[in-house]
């Protein structure tokens, strides 16, 4: 037996029970996403019942409707990211780097070729400079690159 044919002899009872063990798989496995295809199991299942089709219709069917769950699932949860405002307290939460914006530090060296370091704490972290800043200058931090680098400017008080 190939796969076609397999898929050809699945019932509507396979394709709900499918669709269950994806939506359970979500409760153990969350990533928001295999809900969507265990829905669109359920709608396969509802299909299968009624209509006579071949395995690559069954397949292309399976396809489109788990597409436009997908999309549906996007939708919902672009909507419940862009209603839910993360407040500013939080906003560099797990950013190490992005939590310095709009701080104002010393450099520890030189600047060489818009290079400098910076000590933050207890570490030193590279910092963008644009200029001829020296030692003991005091820059703002204005962005973040690539996580590790500190974007900054002249300080002036």
């Amino acid at each position: 037996m190939d796969f076609l044919e397999f898929v050809e002899q699945t019932t509507y009872l396979n394709w709900f029970t499918f669709g269950l063990v994806l939506v359970l798989l979500e409760l153990f496995i969350p990533g928001t996403y295999l809900i969507w295809f265990g829905l669109a199991a359920f709608v396969m299942g509802i299909v299968v019942s009624y209509a006579a089709l071949s395995g690559i219709e069954i397949l292309v069917c399976f396809a489109f409707i788990s597409a436009v769950f997908a999309g549906i699932g996007w939708l919902v949860y672009t909507k419940l990211i862009n209603k839910s405002k993360v407040p500013e307290k939080y906003k560099y939460l797990n950013d190490m780097a992005g939590v310095h914006i709009g701080k104002v530090y010393n450099l520890s060296e030189d600047a060489v070729d818009g290079r400098s370091k910076a000590k933050v704490g207890d570490t030193f972290w590279l910092v963008e400079v644009k200029g001829n800043l020296k030692k003991g200058d005091k820059v703002k931090i204005t962005g973040v690159e690539n996580g590790v680098i500190l974007k900054a400017e002249k300080y002036e008080e």
